[in-house]
């Protein structure tokens, strides 16, 4: 991609900074969008946002994101010389799907120009590999390691004339005229005949892709007559080619020529249908529903204990082993059940560390703003932030490479993609029918087919812990979607305006039963809940009683130490009975009176105060009792008068041992009045956390504040080359250099590419700058190689030290190479291709051309998957 402008500052149009200059406004903040590294830091114009559409790292994330159809039309786009037409590429794919492929590639800006002349980047190019759609390298390319000698021997079985016959023709026109040959598919169908229904079966399997092949007679080039077996047969007339010791490919002119009137191959334009069973909605939403109850509840569980008691956090971060495991057996539920609620609670800001020197881990302000919402609220408020999490609790417990265990709310946990792997099962399930429950199996399959060049083990097992979380958080019933959660993921904010809370909360509510403000109150001393209970009574049952059982109806049982809680907190008999007698449908019963009054009645009779500690008792019984008690022995208690007994415990050790023992004393100041000790509730300020819908708001008004930003800036630069134009400011060669990084980058790659030479400066450790003409070959890993006119060998330079560059193949003569009769100008593409494979390397080294250009470290092929190579031994 050339990056260029005239020289009175107008718009050059075969160049993508001119194409980026005709988008509107809207279509620029759609581009950052989908590739929000473009905008970070903003280009301050469109020349340097063109050459950040070449960056590798940022190429490679939008080919990730991509199906695997709309990569398919790259690819194909590949095949085809540039620019390429609609038409052309329609004729190459063979399906009206190519359209919307299309529109895709140019949101992202992945191609550019109009319908009659699209340009893909040529990074995705470089990216997508020499081996389009299953398709092999083309035959100049395969043969660049062959000897001219075994050039003249395919062409004899192909039928071109040798290169003695034609009078010592160079290995230029031999490749041309074996390349236009292999082309032809009449000759290709008749070199097919010569060779036996095997080698045909072989061919085929290797057009359909991929076109490499792995087996023992890689070399053995024979003569067509002398050829016995299948891949002798095919190695012999150039349907194949060796390009090792042990693997062969099948030309990209052959492949062509046996697909025929299909020479796309078989695209996958649709996605793979999902599986599984049906459920009915109604089902899938009270499934939902009552999950989504239990997720309220037992996040409510977990931070009004940790209110109390806060746990203390490891050094490293994150909560202990068995802190974690005590908040698991407090909750009743098993311990990736206990990791998905603190996990969630963390990342909806309702619990964090304390700040200070004594760091605890306790509930924030907004756990209480939380509380009093309506369970749909709390419920899409911890839905909105599990959805958007960077940490995965399916990770708690497990060991990392070091062998440690990683802990809940640990920084360990934390990856980056996660929220979106999330939003891709939860689509994958949106594009279920209503009601279908779909296997993980077909998820996985269209995943694979929206994502193809994502994947690893984090994908798999993300796929497998969403499924799981889904149907604890209550956004999946029974492995269906349910209605709240087709509200999020239509609303996740991934393409503009996101659903706010409120309308998560309208979602569910429909799905909640309606909160009751009645209780069956039974003579078993139990509590029978027959819905939700109204947030008020709720709050003032659980002083007084305990949760039994939690479901569609929650059971809550009385016992002594429930009402002597409620006694505790300041609670007197009446409020208690007034309470009841308020809620109970049917009255208090019997039993549960006659308990309420017991309570009430020991409750107080025995006082407690310090002396270290002291017990007081008009009823010297009580006292006589409690001091011979074996469950009092260890709280060090010695009588020293009829009412009175001392302790050497603290006051709150001694309360906490006479109630463990089954007493029930309180405890009273030096003045003899009763001191009530409700626990302490701990909270540490909230975090903020605006709402998804928020942050996609505030993302798409900073991206389109960035595109006003780059137009203007692009306006100025333009308005001052034109103004330096008009006065006739040349400047010298120097102040013609590319000097801005990422246009240096994108220079050198495509000279790399088609072989130009450059003028390059560049600073030496020692703080000395110079400039020198080089041929860039390999741009990787922050150094370009290049071969160096001047010293006749190749150098590396650091891409950080470079200090500009500019084109001077147009004004400096052509360097050449002659030997054995054949001629080779450096940088003519169409006479040599493939400069920066080695192509040029091989073929200076097969003639012994004077001097030496050093065959890059590469080897053919690259890294391939073992899937991709047909065994043909």
């Amino acid at each position: 991609m050339r990056v260029s402008m005239s020289a009175d500052g107008a718009d050059v149009s075969s160049t993508a900074a001119g194409w980026l200059r005709g988008l509107s406004d809207d279509e620029l903040t759609r581009l950052f969008t989908l590739r929000p590294d473009l905008a970070t830091p903003p280009p301050p114009d469109f020349d340097v946002l063109a050459a950040r559409l070449e960056i590798r790292v940022s190429v490679t994330r939008a080919l990730e994101r991509l199906d695997t159809f709309t990569l398919e039309v790259c690819e194909a786009l590949t095949l085809l010389p540039a620019p390429v037409s609609t038409d052309d590429l329609f004729g190459l794919c063979g399906t009206a799907a190519v359209a919307a492929a299309l529109v895709t590639l140019r949101e992202r800006a992945l191609i550019w120009g109009d319908d009659s002349a699209i340009r893909l980047v040529a990074m995705a190019r470089d990216l997508l590999g020499e081996r389009p759609l299953g398709l092999g390298r083309p035959l100049r390319v395969c043969v660049a390691g062959h000897r001219h000698t075994h050039l003249a021997r395919l062409a004899l079985a192909v039928g071109v004339a040798s290169q003695r016959d034609r009078g010592g023709a160079g290995r230029g026109s031999l490749l041309d005229e074996l390349s236009a040959a292999l082309a032809a598919p009449d000759r290709v169908a008749a070199l097919v005949e010569e060779c036996g229904p095997r080698a045909r079966q072989l061919l085929d399997r290797l057009a359909a892709g991929p076109a490499l092949g792995h087996t023992g007679d890689a070399r053995r080039l024979l003569a067509a007559s002398d050829a016995h077996t299948p891949v002798e047969q095919l190695l012999a007339r150039g349907l194949l080619i060796g390009i090792d010791e042990t693997m062969v490919e099948l030309p990209r002119e052959v492949g062509l020529a046996l697909r025929g009137d299909r020479p796309g191959g078989v695209l996958h334009p649709e996605p793979p249908v999902l599986t599984g069973k049906t459920i009915d909605c109604v089902q899938v939403d009270g499934t939902a529903a009552l999950a989504a109850d239990t997720m309220i509840r037992l996040v409510t569980t977990l931070l009004e204990a940790w209110g109390t008691a806060p746990p203390a956090p490891l050094r490293t971060g994150g909560l202990s082993v068995r802190d974690f495991r005590t908040a698991a057996r407090l909750l009743d539920v098993a311990e990736p059940t206990a990791a998905l609620v603190i996990e969630t609670a963390y990342a909806a800001g309702l619990v964090d560390n304390a700040p200070g020197a004594d760091v605890m881990i306790m509930p924030t302000t907004a756990y209480d703003r939380w509380c009093v919402d309506t369970p749909a609220m709390r419920w899409a408020t911890l839905v909105e932030a599990w959805l958007c999490s960077p940490q995965v609790s399916g990770l708690v417990g497990e060991r990392d490479d070091k062998g440690r265990q990683l802990a809940a709310l640990s920084v360990e946990l934390r990856r980056q993609h996660a929220p979106e792997l999330r939003r891709l099962v939860l689509d994958a399930f949106a594009t279920a029918p209503v009601g279908l429950a779909p296997t993980a199996e077909s998820v996985r399959a269209l995943l694979a087919w929206r994502m193809p060049r994502r994947g690893g083990p984090l994908l798999d097992r993300m796929i497998d812990w969403t499924f799981t979380e889904a149907d604890l958080l209550g956004v999946t019933g029974r492995g269906a979607l349910s209605s709240a959660g087709r509200a999020l993921v239509r609303g996740d904010g991934k393409d503009g305006d996101g659903a706010s809370r409120s309308d998560l909360a309208a979602a569910l509510s429909p799905m909640l039963p309606e909160p009751v403000s009645e209780l069956l109150v039974q003579a078993d001393l139990t509590a029978v809940a027959p819905g939700p209970l109204v947030p008020e009574i709720a709050a003032e049952l659980t002083q007084m009683a305990d949760v039994e059982s939690a479901g569609a109806a929650t059971v809550f049982r009385f016992s002594e130490a429930s009402l002597r809680r409620a006694l505790d907190a300041g609670r007197v008999t009446e409020d208690i009975r007034d309470f009841l007698a308020r809620v109970a449908r049917g009255g208090i019963p019997q039993t549960l009176d006659y308990l309420i009054n017991d309570v009430a009645r020991r409750h107080g009779r025995l006082r407690a105060g310090p002396a270290m500690a002291y017990l007081r008792c008009d009823d010297t019984a009580v006292l006589a009792e409690v001091v011979a008690s074996r469950r009092t022995q260890t709280l060090g208690l010695r009588r020293v008068a009829p009412t009175v007994v001392i302790s050497s415990l603290p006051l709150p050790k001694l309360l906490e041992g006479l109630r463990a023992a089954g007493f029930a004393p309180v405890g009273e100041g030096p003045d003899g009045r009763v001191v009530l000790h409700r626990p302490e509730v701990h909270r540490t300020p909230g975090r903020p956390r605006p709402s998804s819908a928020e942050s996609v708001g505030v993302r798409n008004e900073q991206f389109r504040g960035v595109a006003r930003m780059v137009r203007r800036g692009d306006d100025s630069a333009r308005a001052a080359r034109a103004a330096s134009a008009a006065i006739g400011s040349v400047g010298s060669v120097s102040d013609r250099m590319v000097r801005a990084a990422p246009l240096i980058l994108v220079t050198l790659q495509g000279a790399a590419r088609t072989g130009r030479r450059m003028l390059l400066g560049y600073v030496d450790q020692q703080g000395k700058s110079s400039e020198r003409i080089v041929r860039p070959m390999v741009v990787d890993g922050g150094w370009v190689t290049v071969w160096d006119e001047r010293a006749t060998t190749t150098r590396r330079f650091a891409l950080h030290r470079v200090t500009g560059v500019m084109d001077v193949e147009d004004v400096l003569p052509v360097a050449g190479f002659t030997d054995y009769g054949w001629a080779v100008e450096l940088g003519a593409a169409d006479t040599l291709p493939g400069v920066t494979e080695g192509g040029l390397a091989s073929a200076l080294a097969d003639t012994g051309t004077v001097g030496s250009m050093p065959v890059p470290d590469r080897q053919y092929p690259e890294f391939l998957d073992p899937e991709d190579v047909t065994d043909l031994s």
